[in-house]
């Protein structure tokens, strides 16, 4: 047995004592050392490195000598053993803090031994559970990051302290058969970091990376396997080595590498469990750094190629855009040159014509008039064509009634309907007016009577009815052309105004062309098959907004540069809007924003004196916001210009019809867009604060509005909700209603409450206040599971804010066919009284 296999004792005794326990323990199998004053004490131990420490002395010198090891850092957590069998008192020694007590000759060893294992248990428990704080220090870091490097030099660190080795390594590569290596992160010297290697030349790292299993090397220097580089490693002292793959869901990754150089120190069971726990977090780390590079590479990549593609496709486009123009300026410009030269042909037809011709001569004139009109025609036709899409989708817009507009189609075909034994008449008792396109709003209204006349019953009756619609976003026309034919299925009502399949009523054609006139007035059609007999064919137009009363008296803008007006630009594309703040800074101060939702917010927060808003803006239309400013008391009394690169269409129409005090299309001429902000300015100067608050409260008692909150009253959500109920129905889609009510009546709702529930919602729905904090929320084209997750998201909001506990009650009333009031009781509403 080796001296030192059972265990180092430090003996504490005179020469004499110590000499004679150093042969016993010697004999044991025990490496000893002995020492007999305090100052030898920490050369000894530096020397022995002992386990444990065997104090013979006497009890005074007992107490001296256990406060000298006390204090020296490397004795001081060694369990002292005194021997009691030379000494007569004892009890003076039980007072010492010493961990146990020999009393006789024979129990020297077995309480050695249970001194040993027990400090060898201790340490071993201590090492466990340091490497287990390590290995957890590594693992956060490697789940806290993606940072490669800095995880991996955080474990090359901790895993170094723990298992005392003078290199730590980590080593990537690529591929289960790589060639070269990169150490990435090391301890014994960073300056080796990024280093590539070749495998060939570390035997150990190349046997492990080919075998994907641990390689230990006890003896570096015996080793066989490292005969080939025994050269390189004797100047530098190699003891021992361990390399541990680094595998991650069967992907080699590379290797972690220890190296120790002590004369005493090896890699035992405990090291190696520590290292190979330490691998499989680095290697899971490695695994998703990498992939999280692809992924970002790859979005990188389809970013650019989107960006390229984009480029590509609107240069395309640019290019097709002015074939298009080039193509329309030549047929324009052919077909008039066509016509001058056919005219003069006709006219001197003509002229023979007049005169004395013989019949053959006189035959073949009329030949020539008869074709050359012919020609004039097709050349003409040729014209029309040549303005492309923009001469039917455009609109002459002027005001006119729709009631007499009614009239009018029903009397122009009374004969028809005579003809085919229809009674035909209009109760059109009311005048609409409303601002519109009279030419293609007679064709819609033409078709539709024309198509109800020719599947009424025999000796039927078709009726041609109008009436005014209430809406929160404004009042509406409703016209209605009804037959009693045998009507339309009612899962075919929503086909026949497709252009390419439809219904077993009417060409398809017509009617796909009447959807695109009305909406260009902003405006809806639809069909309904009632439950008798016959079909009605249903559209809404607009109405035009009335003009405030009692205008105050007119007062010029002020020019003073402290006194200039704010406008506020609204324009997405950044050229254009800065062409605008360059125009309208002459004369007013300018504020820009990006988007509709940023001019809205700008709007309510800035308070300007006019709006210059582009139609087609990101996030929220030009249009809506529009509305959104009209609808508010705080913004009411804004003026809008909007501007669009659509010329003529129907966004004319509906800008006017949602209060905007003009329209501009673009490219614009900055002399009349300073004209026109000018104008729209002076409208608004003269107006007083009393009248401002007026017209505010007119608009909300019209659109209905809840002063408290500036949601919609109870009356604007049943307009509101009859209207999208209706749409849902046609279109069949979903519609969900929601019902907030509070545990108690909340008297005063903080102010921005509306704010608040509005951030939880898209734009298309619509929120109202039924009072004492009872809210209804509308959620059209929503099922009842997507719109229970958005009330569930709001209620903690309105609960924060009102410092009240709600109920929520949310259901899909698409296919409910009960009155919309009936639809609010049942999701909890109170009846108007309670409200």
């Amino acid at each position: 047995m080796q001296p030192d296999q059972r265990g180092r004792v430090l003996v504490v005794a005179a020469k004499e004592a110590g000499d004679a326990l150093m042969e016993r323990l010697t004999a044991s199998g025990y490496q000893c050392a002995a020492a007999e004053k305090e100052s030898g004490l920490a050369q000894v131990a530096e020397a022995l490195q002992p386990e444990v420490v065997l104090l013979a002395v006497t009890a005074k010198r007992a107490a001296e000598m256990l406060d000298s090891l006390r204090k020296l850092e490397r004795l001081q957590r060694l369990p002292v053993l005194v021997d009691l069998g030379r000494t007569r008192s004892a009890e003076a020694f039980k007072r010492l803090a010493v961990d146990d007590w020999i009393r006789s000759a024979d129990e020297v060893v077995p309480r050695l031994e249970a001194a040993l294992r027990a400090g060898r248990l201790r340490d071993r428990e201590e090492r466990i559970r340091m490497r287990m704080g390590m290995l957890l220090e590594i693992t956060q870091a490697a789940t806290s990051s993606l940072e490669l490097e800095e995880i991996l030099r955080i474990a090359v660190d901790k895993v170094g302290r723990v298992t005392g080795t003078d290199r730590c390594s980590v080593v990537l590569v690529e591929g289960s058969h790589a060639r070269t290596a990169r150490v990435v992160a090391t301890q014994e010297d960073p300056s080796l970091v990024e280093l590539d290697i070749e495998v060939a030349r570390y035997p150990e790292l190349r046997r492990a990376l080919e075998t994907r299993q641990p390689v230990l090397i006890e003896e570096a220097q015996r080793d066989p396997l490292m005969a080939e580089v025994r050269t390189s490693i004797v100047p530098l002292g190699v003891k021992s080595i361990l390399v541990q793959p680094l595998i991650c869901q069967d992907d080699l990754l590379g290797a972690l590498f220890l190296r120790v150089s002590r004369v005493d120190a090896s890699f035992g069971r405990d090291e190696q469990e520590f290292a190979q726990a330490v691998a499989g977090v680095l290697a899971n780390s490695i695994r998703n750094a990498r992939l999280h590079t692809a992924v970002k590479k790859k979005r990188e990549d389809l970013e650019l190629a989107y960006v390229q593609r984009y480029q590509e496709l609107n240069d395309a486009n640019r290019r097709l855009k002015e074939l298009n123009r080039l193509k329309d300026e030549i047929i324009a410009v052919c077909s008039h040159d066509l016509r001058a030269p056919l005219q003069v042909l006709l006219g001197h037809g003509r002229l023979l014509q007049e005169g004395p011709l013989e019949p053959q001569q006189k035959q073949s004139s009329e030949a020539m008039i008869r074709q050359g009109k012919k020609i004039l025609g097709l050349v003409e036709s040729l014209l029309e064509k040549g303005k492309g899409e923009a001469a039917r989708l455009s609109i002459e817009p002027r005001v006119l009634d729709v009631a007499q507009l009614c009239r009018d189609a029903v009397n122009e075909l009374e004969i028809l309907a005579a003809d085919r034994g229809v009674s035909l008449r209009a109760e059109c008792p009311d005048s609409l007016m409303l601002i519109g396109d009279e030419v293609k709003l007679h064709e819609v209204l033409q078709n539709l009577i024309t198509n109800a006349i020719h599947h009424a019953a025999q000796d039927g009756e078709v009726v041609v009815s109008t009436q005014r619609l209430a809406r929160p976003d404004g009042d509406a026309a409703k016209v209605c052309v009804q037959d009693d034919g045998v009507g339309i299925p009612p899962d075919e009502l929503h086909l026949v105004f497709d252009r390419y399949r439809h219904g077993g009523k009417g060409t398809g054609l017509g009617l796909a062309i009447c959807k695109e006139f009305v909406e260009l007035h902003g405006g809806e059609i639809w069909a309904e098959s009632p439950k008798d007999k016959g079909c009605i064919f249903v559209f809404t137009l607009p109405l035009a907004q009335e003009a405030p009363r009692n205008p105050r008296p007119q007062q010029p803008v002020a020019t003073s540069p402290h006194e200039q007006p704010r406008v506020l630009v609204v324009e997405d594309e950044p050229e254009i809007a800065a062409v605008l703040s360059e125009v309208l800074r002459s004369k007013y101060r300018v504020e820009v924003a990006r988007d509709g939702a940023e001019g809205l917010a700008k709007a309510r927060a800035q308070r300007p004196d006019l709006v210059v808003m582009d139609v087609f803006l990101p996030k929220l239309d030009g249009l809506d916001a529009a509305m959104a400013l009209k609808s508010s008391s705080d913004t009411a009394h804004i003026p809008v210009i909007l501007l669009s690169a659509h010329q003529g269409v129907a966004e004319k129409v509906r800008a006017l019809n949602l209060g905007a005090v003009d329209y501009m299309s673009k490219p614009f001429n900055a002399v009349e867009l300073l004209n026109r902000t000018d104008r729209a300015l002076k409208l608004r100067q003269g107006e007083r604060e009393q009248q401002e608050k007026e017209r505010a409260s007119s608009l909300q008692r019209r659109t209905g509005s809840d002063p408290a909150t500036g949601l919609h009253d109870r009356r604007g959500l049943l307009l509101r909700l009859e209207q999208e109920v209706a749409r849902s129905r046609r279109f069949h889609r979903s519609l969900s209603l929601a019902v907030l009510r509070p545990d108690r009546p909340v008297e005063t709702l903080p102010a921005s409450i509306a704010d608040i529930m509005r951030k939880r919602v898209r734009h298309p729905d619509a929120i109202s206040h039924l009072g004492g904090g009872v809210f209804a929320v509308i959620l059209p084209e929503c099922q009842a599971e997507p719109a229970r997750n958005v009330i569930s998201r709001m209620l903690p909001d309105v609960e924060k804010a009102t410092d009240t506990e709600y109920r929520s009650a949310v259901a899909d009333v698409s296919q409910d066919s009960d009155p919309v009031e009936k639809l609010l009781e049942k999701l909890g509403a109170p009846p108007p009284e309670e409200t």
